[in-house]
């Protein structure tokens, strides 16, 4: 996944705060995914575990929830959470996608990667690890960005670092190419033996009262990567520039932008 490097202590826990974006789009995951009393979870890239909490209360107490994420920092909140609830079928632990060896093969019935399939670097391996811990008849869930849909502020920043001082020292495609389209994910999928790949996308205008709010979401939602391929000489003027070219896009009192969210569930087949 994107590196957890640039994560800290103080943003994750700006994203457990402002994160309500990416939670509805889990708990909308969760119910197409038809996550049901007894349902042992994996939830991958579990954050701060926001919806980890809300998975929990779905099992109820004959299933369980197992939440991984690159960052210790996201584990750490998610862990002080856990200590109040006392759940004791939650478990939350640092991993990765592409590894998880530490758990059997068919130890669950759900796997669920919400807004975090489009960090994973290895996307094959992680399709494959998640085939080989689902049980038979259970399915994987992904909301994800499709990289046919560019994000909206996507044209703003272009522009913007075509110009002085960035042209030529901003890398604009290397988060981009981590993206994957429609096609690429169903194939993806399909490739690690899935089956019933259902694809839906749900639009949606988001309000942000201010660009600090929006750019504050953009670098917690990527562990601090958001300005990574900035030259550090270049980073502050970029943020004050990109704040600039985001107010500009203001419509009365919000800045308004679409949002295009990508829905995949699949399943491994029923012996």
């Amino acid at each position: 996944m994107s590196s957890a490097a640039w994560d800290g202590q103080e943003l994750a826990e700006l994203y457990d705060r402002i994160s309500d974006l990416q939670y509805e789009s889990g708990r909308r995951l969760v119910e197409k995914m038809q996550v049901k009393k007894g349902d042992n979870v994996l939830d991958v890239g579990c954050g701060t575990g926001r919806l980890a909490f809300y998975i929990v209360g779905t099992v109820g107490p004959l299933g369980s929830v197992t939440g991984i994420d690159l960052s210790p920092h996201r584990i750490k909140v998610a862990e002080a959470k856990l200590n109040e609830k006392k759940y004791p079928n939650v478990c939350l632990m640092v991993g990765r996608g592409e590894d998880l060896s530490q758990f059997p093969d068919e130890s669950f019935d759900r796997v669920c990667y919400s807004s975090v399939f489009h960090w994973v670097d290895d996307k094959k391996a992680a399709a494959e690890e998640a085939y080989r811990v689902l049980k038979h008849g259970g399915n994987i869930g992904i909301t994800t960005v499709d990289k046919s849909h560019p994000f909206a502020m996507r044209k703003v920043f272009e522009k913007l670092f075509s110009e002085e001082p960035y042209a030529g020292k901003v890398d604009l495609m290397a988060q981009m190419s981590m993206l994957v389209d429609r096609n690429q994910l169903e194939q993806l999928l399909y490739d690690a033996r899935f089956r019933r790949i259902d694809v839906d996308y749900i639009d949606k205008t988001v309000r942000y009262s201010s660009a600090e709010e929006l750019i504050n979401l953009m670098e917690a939602s990527s562990f601090g990567n958001f300005l990574r391929d900035v030259p550090e000489e270049l980073r502050a003027r970029a943020r004050e520039d990109m704040k600039k070219a985001m107010e500009s896009m203001r419509t009365g009192k919000y800045i308004e932008l679409p949002s295009k969210t990508m829905f995949v569930i699949a399943s491994k087949p029923s012996l």
